[in-house]
């Protein structure tokens, strides 16, 4: 039980990652706010966690949104005293919330680029200032942000998506030097190719092409990235801070066969 009495802010956290994550956290003892666009899904991710005995409220929420993050964050704060734990897991390149789809740059749309930089940049920035200064003023804190191998290898069709992701891992880097002295951790997890039903849903030739520059040729799958954010959400993590973790299966590495 290494985060008993801990409360944990997930958003994103009626999706595959986000999903596994309030299942790992929750059964570490945790209470957990599921935070999610959809209604109807952030309630049924919360009530799946209730029937198992844990404590869990789901308040749906548009990251993309700085007052509506602001009030996620003032009503974990009200209902519970306080907030330990930000998982900044919302966002994604492709998908039923999302309206525009992946292409090269030279075909790109502003709408595309608002969209994938609202979503994965402004949500993850947004949260995180609405709770920071309550985490400064109690001297602790973890905050997990979810960026992605695209965000430091590029992503054919995703410039974007790929642009926004290595904003978050530099924007994790320099808010854990700006708050280190307060007793808080900032880290961030990057996902390779993860099997969550988004990408089993993407072209079996994307996918195909994926699987050839992974070493362990194999998708991920959301368990595995979860249990790094749980990891660096816990003591285990307490001196660590600023960092980006690949869980990608080698993906990092370089090119096949040198």
């Amino acid at each position: 039980m290494r985060l008993k009495d801990r409360v944990a802010v997930v958003t994103g956290g009626s999706g595959g990652i986000g999903g596994a994550t309030c299942r790992l956290l929750a059964a570490e003892g945790a209470v957990v706010v599921v935070a999610d666009l959809v209604a109807e899904s952030c309630q049924a991710s919360a009530a799946a966690l209730q029937a198992e005995g844990h404590t869990a409220v789901a308040i749906p929420t548009d990251v993309t949104d700085r007052d509506a993050a602001h009030a996620l964050m003032q009503e974990a704060i009200a209902r519970f005293g306080g907030v330990d734990i930000l998982a900044n897991v919302a966002g994604g390149s492709a998908g039923p919330v999302i309206r525009t789809t992946h292409g090269l740059f030279a075909d790109s749309s502003r709408e595309r680029w608002e969209e994938m930089i609202e979503l994965n940049l402004y949500g993850t920035l947004n949260c995180t200032r609405a709770v920071i200064n309550h985490m400064i003023e109690r001297r602790r804190g973890k905050v997990v942000n979810l960026a992605s191998t695209a965000g430091i290898l590029g992503m054919r069709k995703a410039a974007e998506y790929a642009a926004a992701k290595g904003g978050v891992i530099s924007f994790t880097r320099t808010l854990g030097k700006e708050v280190a002295e307060h007793g808080i951790n900032v880290n961030c997890v990057s996902p390779g190719v993860i099997g969550t039903e988004r990408v089993r849903q993407m072209p079996a030739d994307m996918v195909k092409s994926w699987l050839e520059g992974i070493p362990q040729r194999r998708l991920g799958t959301p368990e595995e990235v979860a249990r790094v954010v749980l990891f660096l959400a816990s003591a285990d993590a307490d001196y660590i801070t600023g960092e980006n973790i690949a869980v990608a299966g080698g993906m990092t590495l370089g090119p096949a066969g040198y």
